[in-house]
């Protein structure tokens, strides 16, 4: 399949050269609260793992695209190795999910994370602001693709309040929950289409700036 190329975008362009990447913000709460343990579903070449600063990390990533990275511990399918920690007390201060961008695969690791994240502790995602509609498709078709991670995201926002979550407006949106101690709720897949998310994606996604995010967290 020919990927159409998006990289002249202007919105891909701007997130491309995003100051703040998805490792600063992780790095950020892994200083400011001190955090330990991590774990990173989707590491590929491994260039976002390799930044953080967590003295313990664990990476899960099956290599189907070619590339099975060093920092790679567990070269398998996130489902593989939750079903493997299944039953163990294992868990994780922070958690990043950056594996298959969608949307069925991506609900299902927020809740497999939730199982293993501490009290107190923070999922982040990857790629939850799309830069248009043909790059969330859920069939890539570009060289810069999002997939439908916003739906997986915007869905547990909807049905989870009481917890807090919203998405950095920087490196193609990252999506940030924080485990609380509330039960999640899980529902019927969500009915939003994309053009009425783009229409309020601000409101969607509790998009906010980098500089706001420091303020509240």
């Amino acid at each position: 399949m020919r990927l159409l190329n998006n990289l002249q975008d202007p919105e891909t362009i701007r997130n491309l050269n995003s100051e703040i990447k998805r490792f600063d913000i992780i790095n950020f709460l892994i200083e400011k609260y001190n955090l330990t343990n991590y774990l990173e579903i989707g590491v590929f070449h491994g260039e976002n793992i390799r930044e953080v600063k967590a003295p313990y990390k664990n990476g899960v990533d099956p290599g189907i695209e070619g590339v099975v990275a060093p920092e790679v511990d567990y070269p398998i399918t996130s489902d593989k190795f939750f079903e493997l920690i299944k039953g163990h007390d294992i868990k994780y201060d922070i958690i990043f999910i950056d594996g298959l961008h969608e949307y069925s695969q991506v609900k299902k690791d927020i809740e497999n994370s939730f199982n293993h994240l501490k009290h107190g502790g923070f999922i982040l995602m990857h790629d939850c602001n799309p830069v248009s509609y043909i790059s969330q498709l859920p069939n890539r078709k570009t060289i810069v693709w999002n997939g439908d991670v916003w739906r997986s995201f915007v869905e547990f926002r909807l049905n989870n309040p009481l917890i807090e979550s919203c998405v950095v407006d920087t490196d193609f949106g990252v999506g940030f929950i924080k485990n609380n101690g509330k039960e999640i709720v899980t529902s019927p897949p969500l009915s939003l289409n994309y053009e009425s998310f783009d229409l309020e994606r601000k409101k969607y996604l509790n998009l906010i700036t980098w500089d706001e995010f420091k303020k509240t967290y």
